[in-house]
């Protein structure tokens, strides 16, 4: 009885079963994929990074002008905050997921 359905699991799954053996098998291009990852990210870093900083210090006086009329948004004043912490430490996560600061802080 078992081994019935053992077969029968197997058969059932041998897509999957499949697809997990040739992810496991073959890995060999999976740096090349990462690689243009890493370089596609870094692009994309370096573009929003000149556009960022400028539109989250608008963004600030613009909640700040708004609690000067008595209608202060907690919410957005923390996630304009929070995303520019995050663009901040960008390069130091960057660092520490394999990368190099330096292609992070350079003028790109």
């Amino acid at each position: 009885m078992l081994f019935i359905k053992i077969k029968n699991f197997l058969w059932d799954n041998k897509y999957t079963i499949m697809l997990f053996l040739s992810l496991f098998l073959y890995t060999t291009d999976a740096y090349a994929v990462f690689d243009s990852l890493k370089e596609a990210g870094q692009q994309i870093f370096h573009g929003l990074r000149k556009v960022i900083y400028p539109a989250a210090t608008i963004g600030v006086a613009c909640v700040c002008i708004g609690g000067m009329f008595g209608n202060f948004n907690w919410k957005w004043l923390a996630a304009i905050l929070i995303g520019i912490f995050v663009i901040s430490m960008a390069a130091g996560v960057s660092e520490m997921a394999g990368g190099d600061a330096a292609d992070l802080q350079g003028n790109g």
